[in-house]
């Protein structure tokens, strides 16, 4: 077996804020399976681990992916770490046959391969939406954007089940075919006001595309939050720093890469793990809503 653990990515050469939680999860793993400090490496782990870490970019195209495994595990790797993106049949199914740990990390998944640590998106989003109703907010949306099938269902599992438990409707959405992105946001926030012009809160599944909306809202002279309440998703550098700073869902990428690295050596060293692991994720209080 190699002393290798390679970490299958999509693309993440041009850093840009919507890979920054991949950054920050790999951050996290390098800690743990890598620390730079030997002290360091004495406190988190008692024996060097001694494991290297490839990082694997599929580019998101099924056919490089898979091309990308078969190479890695003709060369033996030791483990493989997925990040939460979607995986064709095939590469599922060489992995599961592969008699290694495969440990898939960001968010929590109803079919992992193995292993699996990450944030609950129905549980945060429910208490994202929860939140903004407990506020008495009334009419409220949800501005999705291109993301993960899977992680979509998750977020608007958790959108239906906040607003059908207090008897509101769940049918303000929009889920555009584009970026989450600032653009998105801003592109988007007319569309919202057009089809519900009663529309007095706007949940978004990325802080980018909340971001972008607060910019439409200024353009427009739309006060934020007494016009307006606008929340985001995931505690990115840009919602501490936009006006009015955004209340958002934070998600703890760096905990999550460190606590795979921890659960991927014990399962290397002793041979268990449980199956799945649930990291909280925390409500960020600002100023939009």
């Amino acid at each position: 077996m190699s002393w290798a653990i390679c970490l299958i990515s999509p693309p993440m050469v041009v850093p840009n804020l919507a890979e920054a939680g991949c950054s920050e999860m790999f951050a996290g793993l390098q800690q743990i399976l890598q620390p730079a400090d030997p002290g360091l490496q004495q406190i988190l782990q008692p024996e060097p681990a001694g494991y290297q870490i490839m990082l694997a970019e599929s580019q998101h195209r099924v056919e490089q992916e898979e091309k990308l495994l078969e190479t890695l595990l003709a060369s033996n790797i030791a483990a493989a770490i997925l990040l939460s993106v979607e995986h064709s049949t095939t590469v599922r199914q060489w992995l599961k046959n592969a008699s290694i740990p495969v440990m898939e990390m960001g968010a929590i998944r109803s079919d992992p391969i193995d292993m699996n640590i990450g944030i609950d998106n129905v549980a945060a989003m429910y208490e994202l939406t929860e939140m903004l109703i407990q506020r008495g907010y009334q009419n409220i949306g949800l501005l999705c954007a291109n993301q993960e099938q899977w992680i979509f269902q998750q977020h608007l599992h958790g959108w239906y089940k906040a607003m059908l438990r207090h008897h509101m409707s769940p049918n303000r959405v929009i889920n555009a075919a584009l970026p989450p992105n600032f653009s998105t946001g801003a592109s988007q926030l007319p569309e919202f006001l057009l089809a519900w012009p009663e529309l007095d809160a706007l949940v978004c599944v990325s802080d980018e595309l909340a971001c972008g909306a607060l910019y439409e809202c200024q353009r427009r002279r739309i006060k934020v939050p007494d016009d307006l309440a606008v929340v985001g998703f995931g505690d990115s550098d840009v919602s501490r720093v936009c006006q009015p700073p955004l209340t958002t869902m934070a998600v703890p990428h760096r905990k999550i890469g460190s606590e795979a690295g921890r659960a991927l050596l014990e399962r290397l060293n002793q041979g268990n793990w449980s199956d799945r692991k649930s990291i909280a994720s925390s409500l960020c209080m600002r100023e939009s809503c």
